[in-house]
């Protein structure tokens, strides 16, 4: 029996230092990011008689946008764990159809009036088209399962967001109309465009993003060449997006990325 205890002992010892012997890699990755989804805006009164309609946002095609960073991974025999430092752009493309909106509200979304207009006097009906660009410092952290010599590789985790710049490009047609108790004759918009700073709250009112946030991503990745590396990713912003914690919705990219590896350590 002392010999057999003494055997597995041996045999386990073995396996955990070949374990600590697997080399450390550390590589480069680069590609492009493919963001969709949709966000609702809630009805809410922004003050007496002045209240914002419900605005939904809805997806208006794929923004592409890149990432690059490193990234560093150790082995194990079944599993393997990895970490990156990258930079990412997300870019979202929405588009919305508001039948009445109270004029008045327009610094709401960071949009000034040239004129003072008073609550409940002038409406607009608006067509819009927005892409938000937001570009973050992303730290993954990953453990996955590979297969022999490293040739595929799937994995999952968390992912933190650092937004150090976030933009949005709008473009608004339609018509301002008075209410029946003024003389106003109506005021056609056409292709009206601004950008917003989303991380100002100033200019970007309800629709602030957060300085920082969380999420999850998946992925599955192969090996050619023995240190090119291709991989795709999925992933959502679980923590939410804005500020205001009334917008709801949806919102997950995917990731195409070529990786080097560099060397082993």
């Amino acid at each position: 029996m002392k010999k057999i205890g003494l055997g597995w002992i041996i045999l386990l010892s073995t396996s955990l230092l070949a374990q600590a012997q697997s080399p450390v890699e550390l590589g480069i990755r680069g590609g492009a990011t493919f963001t969709h989804g949709y966000t609702v805006i809630p009805a809410q009164t922004l003050s007496p008689g002045l209240a914002l309609p419900r605005i939904r946002n809805s997806n208006n095609g794929i923004g592409v946008g890149y990432l690059g960073g490193l990234w560093i991974r150790k082995s194990f025999r079944r599993f393997f764990i990895q970490a990156e430092l990258s930079y990412s752009s997300l870019v979202l493309k929405q588009k919305a159809s508001i039948d009445r909106i109270d004029v008045a509200a327009a610094p709401e979304f960071g949009v000034t009036l040239p004129i003072s207009v008073t609550p409940g006097t002038l409406f607009a009906q608006l067509n819009t088209t927005t892409v938000p660009n937001l570009n973050s410092v992303y730290i993954p952290l990953f453990i996955g399962k590979q297969g022999a010599e490293n040739r595929w590789r799937i994995y999952g985790g968390p992912t933190l967001f650092f937004t150090h710049q976030a933009e949005a490009d709008r473009t608004a047609s339609g018509r301002v109309e008075p209410n029946s108790t003024i003389n106003f004759p109506g005021l056609t918009l056409t292709n009206v465009s601004d950008r917003v700073d989303l991380t100002d709250e100033q200019q970007a009112g309800v629709l602030q993003v957060k300085n920082f946030n969380f999420g999850v991503e998946f992925g599955a990745g192969i090996t050619l060449l023995k240190r090119l590396e291709v991989d795709l990713r999925y992933g959502l912003p679980v923590g939410g997006v804005f500020n205001d914690s009334g917008i709801t919705g949806y919102i997950g990219y995917a990731t195409l990325a070529v990786g080097y590896k560099l060397f082993n350590f």
